[in-house]
């Protein structure tokens, strides 16, 4: 006589918690006073047949036990199979879980002999087996020549074999239960568990328990499918190369030493096991997903261009190139994968602004992924939508064009870009390509920064992917005096170190030279800039700001915010009526935080020199949503880093409630002035 698994509960539930009465077990299990009985009928039967004494119910509705039964809870797995008996579910679990590990063929005999069961319970199993499949797109199907088999794509057959064995592996006994109906090994599990425990060791991490209890079955189960050719087809969407230089990557390679024949899909499918943190069907780009990825980016977009006040141009361009990096970007930002991006720690100077911008327009993409996008990765983004602001903004035709070649990965084409942008200012420079890229490019250039020799009829030069100080300073003098024939006799590393060597002991060269080499990029870099580091009280100065009690409308505040610029010649009355063209009315989409209005037109329509003014209205301007508007802030911009710069300045000073609550008591311009002075900081360096 078997325990069905409602007994097989209340028993167990019974003598882990002897005082428990019947009430108890009908509320907590959902069961009715008669279920109850007659579940200890069958109990006490199986108690007797088994040896045991009975179980007894006193007058205060308790159950009283002898102490033989308590060595029931310790018997070991192997003892508890051969007296629990699997539920229906439960037997369909095990079906699914022999039709996808076992290598001989199946026939109706098999499950017969295995379950212990009759033909007709093994057939109405097979009936809920085939319901269950259906859900993950499978069919049960039977030949004379290969018995029973699963039919369907192979992706689907993991997941379904995922479901079975994490629910056979709850059941009582359940790892017994796997270990017998796929006929494996224990020791061929504990060499598996050994390999996850080195894996926990590589990735500085521990599996929950049941985690690391139940995947080497999983392992098992793939490596036998694997071996016999049936392999994962679906596309990731991605190469695998772009998941390589990580840890989670690096550690999956420990579990495929000793298993041939493992093709680059598998890789990706056992490490994509190895990153959440259950054993469940785990989300991967699908096919079908792409234009829902594709519409999120344009989303982040939108928002992007909504929140920074600017229409992008060519932003389809520029979509195809964001959904080409975020396809593999997905599986990072999903799967929190721990890949080494320091070099680019910190966004440059130039793209702060329009970083913090980006971060703002996110969530479309976070919330199509499920996951926040972490500093790093919103920094590639802003990368991309930078670099696509100064391509389409710039003109091409005063500057030279030059385009960067580097056969290595994403990281490290972006710190090369990123080097050359900053070291050759005066350059108009193309985003990073690879060598096939470049070999196929209809751009117009005309210098070449190549990390690899190239064929060219353009000037070439041969640059390091990561340069120091020192390798950066000559490669700025050796492209001086090649494109611009300019010679610079009087600065060099070299030639700084023999006149002090000549005159002073040195005691750390490597270090001197690197200061040296330091101080000379910087000075090389910021020698055209040194005067235009100025604040958001800098481009307000007192005359630029305005307090009015009242306006009559929206067009009037306009006229008034812009009449300080107007009048020091930062822009043209052609300007102002742009801005009175553009937005007839104060849109959202030209309100920082609900608190600061700004509009403004493209430097072209009349902008003269940098510039802001300020106004603010004590009464306040009517809203339709029944607010007031109180700021209004012109800019002057002449181009779009300084337009960013200076957005970013009134983003900061619209978030500060409490600034803008003294600035609204001020009471005048000057103490105005004063209030932004102390509180806001540099935004144009």
């Amino acid at each position: 006589m078997y325990l069905d698994e409602r007994s097989d509960t209340l028993l167990k539930e019974l003598l882990r918690h002897p005082d428990i009465t019947g009430t108890k077990l009908q509320e907590k299990f959902n069961l009715s006073r008669r279920q109850v009985d007659y579940s200890f009928k069958k109990i006490n039967n199986w108690l007797e047949e088994q040896g045991h004494s009975r179980i007894h119910r006193g007058a205060s509705g308790r159950f009283i036990t002898q102490p033989d039964l308590f060595q029931l809870i310790g018997e070991d797995e192997g003892e508890k199979t051969d007296w629990y008996i699997p539920s229906e579910r439960e037997r369909a679990s095990l079906i699914i879980l022999m039709l996808i590990t076992k290598n001989e063929e199946l026939s109706l005999n098999h499950f017969i002999s295995e379950l212990e069961v009759s033909k007709n319970t093994v057939l109405r199993d097979l009936k809920l087996v085939q319901q269950i499949l259906a859900r993950y797109h499978l069919e049960v199907k039977y030949t004379r020549m290969n018995g029973y088999l699963i039919v369907g794509d192979e992706w689907n057959k993991r997941t379904a074999l995922l479901h079975a064995a994490g629910h056979i592996i709850e059941s009582y006994g359940g790892e017994e239960f796997l270990r017998r109906f796929m006929q494996v090994d224990a020791t061929d599990i504990e060499t598996l568990r050994k390999k996850l425990e080195q894996v926990e060791i590589h990735l500085n991490l521990h599996f929950i328990d049941s985690k690391m209890q139940i995947l080497p079955y999983i392992l098992e189960a793939i490596f036998r499918r694997i071996g016999r050719g049936q392999t994962i087809q679906t596309s990731f969407m991605i190469d695998s190369r772009e998941l390589s230089d990580t840890r989670e990557y690096g550690a999956a390679e420990i579990l495929f030493k000793d298993q041939p024949k493992v093709t680059e899909e598998e890789r990706m499918y056992i490490t994509l096991q190895l990153l959440t943190s259950n054993v469940l069907p785990k989300q991967y780009l699908k096919s079908e997903e792409m234009p829902l990825l594709k519409q999120a980016l344009r989303e982040v977009l939108a928002e992007f261009e909504r929140k920074a006040v600017v229409q992008l141009v060519d932003k389809e361009v520029l979509l195809d190139k964001l959904f080409a990096h975020i396809k593999p970007a997905y599986y990072r930002i999903k799967y929190h994968l721990t890949t080494d991006y320091s070099i680019l720690d910190s966004i440059d100077q130039e793209f702060q602004a329009v970083h913090y911008i980006v971060k703002e327009s996110l969530k479309p993409l976070e919330d199509f992924i499920g996951a926040k996008v972490p500093e790093n990765e919103s920094i590639f983004i802003t990368l991309f939508i930078g670099g696509h602001l100064i391509e389409t903004t710039e003109k091409l035709q005063t500057r030279l064009k030059a385009v960067v070649v580097c056969p290595n990965g994403l990281s490290i084409s972006k710190l090369m870009e990123k080097t050359l942008r900053n070291l050759f200012p005066e350059i108009f420079f193309y985003q990073a390509m690879s060598i096939r890229e470049f070999e196929h490019t209809n751009a117009s250039y005309d210098l070449v920064f190549s990390a690899v020799p190239l064929s060219t009829d353009k000037k070439i030069f041969l640059v390091g992917q990561v340069m120091d100080e020192k390798e950066r300073l000559e490669l700025r003098q050796r492209v001086m005096r090649s494109v611009y024939m300019i010679n610079d006799y009087s600065v060099s590393v070299d030639g700084l170190m023999k006149v002090i060597d000549k005159y002073a002991v040195i005691n750390d060269r490597a270090r001197l030279e690197k200061v040296i080499a330091d101080y000379l990029v910087r000075a090389e870099e910021t020698s055209e800039d040194l005067d235009t580091e100025k604040g958001l009280a800098d481009l307000m100065p007192i005359s630029r700001i305005k307090r009015i009690d009242q306006v009559d409308n929206w067009q009037e505040a306009i006229k008034l915010a812009a009449e300080p610029l107007y009048a020091d010649g930062s822009i043209t009355e052609g300007y102002i009526d742009e801005m009175l063209r553009q937005y007839p009315e104060p849109n959202f989409n030209i309100i920082l935080r609900k608190t600061i209005a700004i509009p403004h037109a493209e430097t072209e329509k009349g902008v003269q020199k940098l510039g802001m003014s300020l106004l603010y209205i004590e009464k306040g301007l009517p809203l339709e949503d029944g607010n007031k508007l109180h700021f209004v802030a012109v800019i002057a911009a002449i181009d779009k880093n300084a337009h960013f710069k200076a957005l970013l300045g009134l983003m900061e000073l619209a978030g500060m409630s409490s600034q803008l609550k003294k600035l609204a008591k001020a009471k005048n311009s000057q103490e105005m002035h004063a209030i932004i002075k102390t509180n806001t900081g540099k935004v144009i360096s």
